[in-house]
């Protein structure tokens, strides 16, 4: 014999059963291939900014060895240095072209008086003449861009434009707006990340989120650590460095320099 048993749901069970999660939206993969591809497009340039700005930062120490010559007078203290009318004399003598621009006495014992000259074809460039302040003595000749030697002119160009002029500069700039959206992404990524994982206590997870993980497992997940981490204490220098970078560049500086004067009050009359 055989017994039949109902084993449809009742009415009651239908009500106690949860229902089906619904699919919800998340703004976490846009994030992902945002982070991944503005950082295929501002990585190449973070690396050759940091490496050209470091180069400019010392610029007075390599314009020192390159043209030890043009800025250095012969012999330190050699006497009294010469008036300096004689010394613009020296020059104009021995640069009879061109329009006397700017004199620069020399700053300090050692250094020489540099004697400006404007010619039209140089455009914005000039020429300078450098002169031993205490002989007279024409110790040599640059075409300078308002007063940086050709080295700080080059190593200005390819930090500001690669040396590419336009296409550079939009580079530079599109890379440098970019550089906030990677940054940021990168900051919400990670803390979402962290903070959603489940058995550990809230120290535990602001540890993970602040601090590189030592006991990660190699491979990606040590890397990703490593990346995140470092990422996270540099956040607020990297969107300075986004931020104070765009005043400077061509179209949004332009923008920004605009709008500044338009909220500085003029001066009273």
């Amino acid at each position: 014999m055989s017994v039949d048993t109902d084993v449809s749901p009742t009415a009651a069970d239908e009500a106690e059963r949860p229902a089906p999660a619904g699919r919800s939206w998340s703004i976490v993969p846009l994030l992902t291939r945002l982070h991944f591809y503005a950082g295929i497009l501002v990585a190449p340039l973070l690396v050759l900014a940091a490496v050209t700005g470091l180069l400019y930062v010392l610029t007075p120490q390599l314009d020192g060895i390159a043209y030890d010559r043009e800025l250095h007078a012969a012999k330190i203290g050699a006497g009294l240095p010469m008036p300096l009318s004689e010394q613009v004399a020296a020059a104009v003598a021995a640069h009879p072209t061109g329009t006397l621009s700017a004199v620069q006495p020399a700053s300090a014992p050692d250094a020489t008086t540099k004697v400006v000259f404007s010619l039209p074809e140089l455009g914005e460039k000039q020429h300078t003449v450098y002169v031993d302040p205490y002989t007279g003595e024409i110790r040599g000749q640059l075409t300078t861009w308002w007063g940086s030697t050709p080295l700080t002119t080059w190593l200005d160009d390819l930090h500001r434009n690669l040396h590419l002029g336009d296409v550079g500069r939009a580079y530079s700039e599109t890379a440098a707006s970019w550089l906030w959206v990677l940054v940021l992404g990168g900051l919400i990524l990670w803390c979402n990340r962290q903070w959603r994982r489940r058995g550990e206590r809230r120290r535990g997870r602001a540890e993970a989120t602040l601090l590189y993980d030592l006991t990660a497992a190699k491979g990606v997940r040590r890397t990703r650590s490593l990346h995140a981490a470092t990422g996270i204490w540099l956040v607020a220098g990297l969107v300075f460095l986004s931020v104070t970078g765009l005043t400077w560049s061509r179209w949004a500086g332009r923008t920004s320099g605009s709008r500044w004067t338009a909220w500085t009050p003029a001066p009273p009359r």
